[in-house]
């Protein structure tokens, strides 16, 4: 007798057992779907139909955001933890659109799996923040609209939902489910971030009159087309969840909504791990696109103040101001510098790292120190010119490190400042002015003495000049010039006339050097008349009947001097000493002593040497006078 209501009961607990479970899943899918809002695939294993992303237990491939620049590696330091950056991100300050579609054909009376679809809906929709939006549609043999607006009430929410499904013999029309779903999320004012979330227990099979009859044809073309120009302007994506059956309608919503994930988690032991890694990654996901925000934004430099920088002693002091451009990054300046382009100046002042919140300027006072290049002609003047500025330095982000999900993409580098600097120094140095005109000149004077050496050397020795056509050496009138200087004005008294005497060194053929006249001489002191020769040393030339007799040995006869030469007056010639007498002559004598007959200038190489003066007879016994006898 108790059998029977043994089988009772046993059929009872196991109907009891399956809702149960199915109850659990459902909840812990939607609450998977609350943490997924923003379409980042789930890490749970999920079987893909056609069109749909396949959900693995890999962790999902999450769409980076680009933010023009380099990829920016991780830096050394302390590195804030998610939780923290997703507090300084404002991820509830994000909203989301939520379209949910829950089927009430009659099929999802079965092993209550309706009520375990309105049981899990409660804790997804208390996940959802304040600012999201809730499209909740249910879907039979038509859709109709439960609830538009913000999840304020979780609770009240969910009690709009119809208490059963059903009846049995409702259809499941998922092209009118869509179609419903579409039109909110083309609303005007619709969020950035959509997600259509899809509960069915089996595939579509619409009623008499849909406008959907079939699984294609023109009418899903323009859902499709409507889905597409969504996904172009937004971030949609769409989850399907088969209740019980493969037939989850997976790919109808795959083709109107092209990033489809359909969440099929293997068993309820997954879940906990599943939702988990699917909450993380739709904050993620959040964030990625609030970081996006901050496209090609970076850190910029700025010098001030304007004008013209002396840079006298000490240098020239400034500020340099960084400053972030970022609204929700901070960013980080390692290895920072300053150089003034093309010039040996360093700025000092500067740290080698530096953190900006986003927004936050920094500013440092930095010297300028160092001399301008002076140049190929490095004399002291005043410098002024504009020099480029360059600030150096390698820009990063500390949330590169923890969100290594997410590719980071900043201007690798410090932009500006635009304009150069003006700057004004004293330059080169006070000797090179000097320096640049004494050294030629005493390259010059070198020269010249150099030349005056050869060409101009110092004459010694005596000049005796005469005519060349007197028969009797005795009867010539000559004249005796004694050669001093570099250069003489000949102007002699008895042959008359007027000319000149310079000397230039020489070299024989045998190697012997000595210090050859050059002559100009003219009769009548014109240059009509004028002619030259060159007489070396002991050599007789004749110019315009003129014999030239160079004889460098000699120092002149007694009295001679240049300025008798020239024609000068002489004055009175002092009187001898003992010892100093001529040797001939009784003297003293009013005006110059006798001289001694020359020796021939020349003589032929057939004649002997010619003899020693020799005195007269009457001076070879004469005693010599002493002092005293003197006049």
């Amino acid at each position: 007798m108790n059998k029977p209501p043994s089988r009772a009961r046993t059929g009872h607990a196991r109907v009891r057992t399956v809702h149960r479970a199915v109850s659990g899943l459902a909840a812990l899918g939607l609450t998977a779907l609350a943490a997924t809002m923003s379409g980042a695939a789930p890490a749970a294993r999920a079987t893909p139909a056609a069109g749909a992303t396949p959900a693995t237990g890999a962790t999902p491939a999450i769409a980076r955001t680009d933010i023009g620049g380099a990829v920016v590696p991780a830096k050394a330091g302390p590195e804030p933890g998610r939780t923290e950056i997703y507090t300084e991100l404002g991820l509830d300050e994000l909203p989301a659109d939520y379209v949910i579609l829950v089927d009430v054909s009659g099929s999802m009376l079965s092993k209550g799996r309706y009520a375990s679809v309105r049981s899990a809906l409660l804790p997804f929709l208390k996940s959802l923040s304040p600012r999201d939006y809730v499209a909740l549609f249910t879907f039979g043999n038509k859709a109709e609209t439960v609830y538009l607006g913000r999840p304020s009430d979780p609770a009240g929410i969910v009690d709009k939902l119809p208490a059963r499904a059903g009846p049995s013999g409702v259809r499941t029309d998922i092209g009118a489910a869509l179609d419903r779903g579409l039109g909110e999320l083309e609303r005007p004012g619709a969020a950035e971030v959509g997600s259509v979330v899809m509960f069915t227990d089996g595939k579509h099979e619409p009623a008499k009159g849909s406008r959907y009859p079939k699984a294609d044809g023109p009418a899903w073309d323009a859902l499709r087309d409507r889905g597409a120009e969504l996904a172009g302007g937004r971030e949609l994506a769409a989850y399907s969840l088969p209740l019980v059956t493969d037939e989850s309608g997976t790919a109808q919503l795959a083709r109107v909504v092209p990033k489809t994930t359909e969440l099929r988690p293997e068993s309820v032991q997954d879940l906990d791990e599943y939702l988990g890694r699917a909450a993380e990654r739709a904050r993620t996901r959040k964030a990625a696109r609030l970081i996006a925000e901050d496209a090609g934004k970076g850190v910029t430099a700025a010098w001030s103040p304007a004008g013209t920088f002396d840079l006298g002693d000490g240098g020239a002091a400034a500020t340099l101001t960084l400053t972030a451009t970022t609204e929700r990054v901070p960013l980080t300046v390692t290895g920072l510098r300053a150089t003034l382009n093309g010039q040996p100046l360093t700025v000092t002042g500067l740290p080698d790292r530096v953190s900006l919140k986003p927004g936050a300027q920094r500013r440092f006072d930095v010297q300028v120190r160092g001399e301008p290049d002076a140049g190929a002609l490095p004399v002291r003047r005043t410098w002024e010119a504009e020099a480029g500025l360059t600030v150096h330095g390698e820009v990063a982000t500390p949330w590169a490190a923890t969100l290594d999900d997410v590719t980071f993409k900043v201007p690798a580098a410090v932009d500006g400042p635009d304009k150069g600097i003006r700057l004004r120094a004293e330059i080169g140095s006070p000797l090179a002015l000097p320096l640049l005109i004494g050294v030629p000149v005493a390259a010059l004077l070198g020269v010249l003495l150099l030349w005056l050496r050869r060409n101009r050397p110092v004459l010694s020795g005596v000049l005796v000049l005469y005519p060349a056509s007197a028969p009797d050496f005795e009867d010539r009138p000559r004249d005796h010039v004694v050669l001093r200087g570099r250069r003489l004005t000949l102007v002699p008294p008895r042959i008359g006339g007027r000319g000149s005497v310079h000397g230039r060194r020489f070299r024989a053929d045998d190697g012997r050097r000595g210090i050859a006249l050059h002559l100009r001489y003219s009769p009548d002191g014109t240059p009509a008349r004028s002619a030259n020769a060159v007489c070396r040393p002991g050599d007789d030339v004749v110019i315009n009947g003129i014999t030239f007799a160079y004889r460098p040995d000699r120092v002149g006869p007694p009295g001679a001097s240049a300025a008798a030469a020239a024609g000068a007056e002489t004055g009175p010639k002092p009187i001898p000493r003992p010892g100093s007498l001529p040797p001939s002559g009784d003297g003293p004598w009013l005006g110059a002593p006798p001289r001694p007959p020359e020796p021939p200038l020349a003589q032929p190489a057939t004649q002997p040497p010619a003899q020693p003066f020799a005195q007269p007879p009457a001076q070879r016994d004469r005693r010599a006078p002493s002092e005293p006898e003197l006049p």
